[in-house]
């Protein structure tokens, strides 16, 4: 059996993005959601918790918001650490 992961298209730039969409148009559906890291239940799609902030790997070299999944930007690029 195939499993088959929702995507979402961002109104403001056309990508397609999996889970809840990307950040620079965050989906509005389904919340509350329950926070994988931190296991909280918000209403807030743009939610940011300790846990989180301890995996951001990605920053949008378009806008400079950072996340966890690179799925979640726009134009997502590694952060480098030194």
């Amino acid at each position: 059996m195939t499993d088959y992961v929702k995507t979402y298209s961002c109104p403001e730039c056309g990508k397609e993005a999996s889970g809840r969409g990307h950040l620079c148009h965050p989906n509005r559906e389904d919340i509350p959601y329950t926070c994988e890291f931190c296991n909280k239940n918000t209403n807030n799609p743009r939610h940011i918790c300790t846990p989180m902030i301890e995996n951001l790997e990605y920053a949008c070299k378009k806008c400079g918001r950072v996340a966890v999944y690179s799925s979640l930007l726009c134009e997502p690029e590694m952060i480098s650490i030194d």
